[in-house]
């Protein structure tokens, strides 16, 4: 019975492709976030960090989205 339970908790379990992109939408708006309160702050050395790493993880999701694909993951 408790193998039939963990079975299907398991079958249900979001694949690593959705949870990386989960992740990284998280992180993004991370950043989002500490670029309005930076900004907020006056603390515009830490506003131009999160804006630049804003960047690179949607540059980054956009190419793990697009590896993918290719390789139907």
């Amino acid at each position: 019975m408790i193998m039939i339970m963990m079975m299907e908790v398991i079958r249900n379990m979001p694949s690593l492709k959705h949870f990386h992109i989960l992740f990284v939408l998280v992180s993004m708006s991370l950043c989002v976030f500490l670029a309005f309160w930076t900004f907020n702050h006056n603390l515009m050395q830490y506003f131009y960090l999160s804006i630049i790493l804003l960047l690179a993880v949607g540059f980054y999701g956009f190419k793990f989205y697009g590896k993918a694909q290719k390789l139907s993951l």
